[in-house]
């Protein structure tokens, strides 16, 4: 049976994009710029047309936003200038910029979706995953990053692409000098929160972000320490100076909510609802997409939570949440095309992709979940979810020979250390696969273990898939234990909207079946 891969504990971890997504998400904002009240432009305008530099296109911009004059062509001229040389500008210009022009164009970004690609099916999606583009794309970033070495934005930006490669040490390298070129930038610095959790080296993403003079004011990085620190089970000392800062209301709606989404988890987590509700509906005020799944998540673990996606339509980038939603929901279509976006979003997540893979195998779109799989092997070629996903959707098309390999694979990890409801579903794969190669009793065998470590754990959720899933198979093979098994079967009722598809799936089957006879 197919691994869903479920987060035990979710926490308000950086999300890691491309510099001008971040932008255009408004995590690096304006930085509190002073705002003065009266300004003539007359000057600044004159100084462009004799002098076009960045520092000249800077106050030309930021004087015509002060004093709201916005349709000057000396104004658009600059913003294309800026654009134009965007790896030389500072975040809070570049953050300026795209206001301006969602004030000029109220409808620019009226979607919720900003990806670096956009894919409508399955086959643009196997396209995306092209080797050769990708590898351009990459010798392109570090030509660029060589010629302008003191530029800390093109070594994050070469560190994510290697990253999407699984080329982590060579990401390393480029992190760290980012690092030491911009010890206090805010979209570095996140960065790499994000790239040393993403390989286990939470120590040093809490060194670097301690050591930056930039946390104590800013409530992006606090969040960032908060949940880095409790990765390895340490108590943040920024705990106390966020909740000093939600007080202070000297921020944005906008810039608290990963914080005080942070903050409310925590409290929630030691009983105190009456102080997370106000701290997680501030985190809803305007949240950002990792606030907005953490909620998602949380409704999950406290039913005095409501999430209703409907009310975050203007959300942007919100896949996570809506993947999870729309499958609570049964609305499995709409999840799983969610999960390719989230995957876009961050192709260097593997839980979008084990997810996906899930919901195409339950939606018997079996060469859609191998597609994500060969993804996620991508990431981790010893990622024993995806082996275990690819094996039961070979299975179940009746590509026997194409297991092997795969088997293989499976049985050069070490599956001794994998949690337990993984080992119950990799237990019912190799029920499903010996059982097609006709290893009748040794797949029955595997299949009964499977379903004796569901019950012994008391996980009913494992325990149904595993049964439905034996049920299928006793039917198929005519064996003499399948009416025992049906019993059983017939008897499953469960809430998850999944269970009951694939409990209707082998339904029909037997139908089928018996009609025909």
């Amino acid at each position: 049976m197919t691994n869903i891969y479920e987060l035990k504990n979710r926490l308000l971890v950086p999300n890691w994009r491309d510099f001008k997504r971040t932008i255009k998400l408004g995590e690096l904002g304006l930085l509190n710029e002073e705002i003065l009240t009266t300004v003539d432009n007359s000057l600044i305008i004159n100084d462009w047309h004799n002098n076009k530099t960045i520092g000249v296109a800077a106050d030309l911009i930021n004087n015509s936003f002060i004093s709201n004059d916005l349709y000057s062509n000396e104004l658009q001229e600059a913003i294309t200038y800026i654009e134009s040389n965007s790896k030389d500008a500072s975040i809070p210009l570049l953050s300026l910029i795209e206001k301006i022009k969602i004030e000029l164009n109220p409808k620019l970004e009226d979607s919720n979706k900003i990806l670096e690609k956009n894919i409508a099916s399955v086959e643009e999606f196997s396209a995306f995953l092209d080797d050769k583009i990708f590898n351009r794309i990459i010798n392109k970033t570090k030509k660029l990053t060589i010629n302008q070495s003191s530029n800390s934005i093109n070594w994050i930006e070469l560190a994510r692409l290697y990253t999407i490669k699984n080329q982590l040490d060579k990401a390393n390298k480029c992190v760290t000098v980012a690092l030491q070129l911009s010890p206090n930038n805010r979209f570095v610095l996140r960065s790499a929160v994000r790239f040393f959790i993403h390989t286990s080296q939470e120590e040093k993403a809490i060194y670097y972000l301690k050591k930056s003079n930039a946390i104590k004011e800013d409530p992006w990085l606090i969040s960032a320490h908060i949940a880095t620190s409790r990765l390895i089970d340490r108590y943040s000392p920024f705990i106390k100076i966020g909740e000093k800062i939600i007080i202070s209301k000297k921020y944005s709606d906008f810039d608290l909510t990963e914080l005080s989404s942070s903050l409310g988890t925590i409290e929630l987590e030691h009983g105190s609802f009456k102080k997370s509700k106000p701290l997680l509906d501030l985190s809803l005020k305007n949240p950002n997409d990792n606030s907005l799944a953490q909620f998602e998540w949380l409704t999950k673990k406290d039913n005095r939570l409501l999430f209703n996606s409907e009310s975050f339509n203007s959300v942007k980038n919100p896949f996570e949440a809506f993947a999870y939603e729309n499958f609570q929901k049964g609305n499995f279509q709409e999840s799983f095309y969610n999960c390719i976006n989230w995957y876009l979003d961050f192709p260097y997540s593997k839980r979008p992709l084990v997810f996906g893979s899930y919901i195409a195998a339950l939606l018997e779109q079996y060469d859609a979940s191998i597609i994500m799989c060969l993804a996620g092997l991508r990431l981790n070629s010893n990622e024993v979810g995806f082996i275990n996903n690819i094996i039961y959707a070979l299975c179940l098309q009746n590509k026997l020979e194409e297991v092997p390999k795969y088997l293989s694979l499976l049985n050069k990890n070490n599956i001794h250390g994998i949690d337990d409801e993984e080992r119950i579903t990799i237990q019912a794969t190799l029920g499903l696969y010996h059982i097609r190669i006709k290893e009748f009793d040794k797949g029955k065998m595997f299949y009964k273990k499977a379903i004796e470590n569901s019950n012994i754990l008391k996980n009913e959720y494992y325990h149904n898939l595993a049964l439905i899933n034996f049920t299928r198979e006793l039917y198929l093979m005519r064996d003499s234990e399948f009416n025992n098994y049906k019993v059983l079967f017939n008897n499953i009722n469960s809430i998850d909207k999944d269970i009951m598809l694939l409990k209707s799936n082998v339904n029909k089957i037997i139908s089928s079946d018996f009609l025909l006879i």
